[in-house]
């Protein structure tokens, strides 16, 4: 999961209209409320890491921005962790 903080610059008040993954294993959650002029909002994305092997994946945000149309990409790699191991009694 991350979270990316934005801060509206222009003078009326950003609505955020839709924040659509590209694919099903990423989830996005965001301000729903309009952000006034000088406020910040958030877009949180969540990867579903169900394989170990990089990603990058696509965010489209829709708002009423003078660029009505953003991209944000999520790059990282899924790694395998080590199995558990300690000195336990039984």
């Amino acid at each position: 999961t991350t979270v990316f903080e934005f801060t509206n610059i222009g003078k009326q008040p950003l609505i955020l209209t839709d924040v659509k993954p590209t694919c099903g294993c990423t989830i996005a959650d965001f301000t729903k409320t309009p952000v006034k002029s000088g406020e910040k909002g958030i877009i949180k994305i969540t990867y579903n890491a169900a394989a170990a092997m990089p990603f990058n994946k696509t965010i489209v945000v829709t708002s009423n921005a003078k660029t009505p149309t953003k991209y944000l990409n999520i790059v990282g790699e899924v790694v395998a962790g080590k199995p558990a191991t300690g000195t336990g009694t039984n």
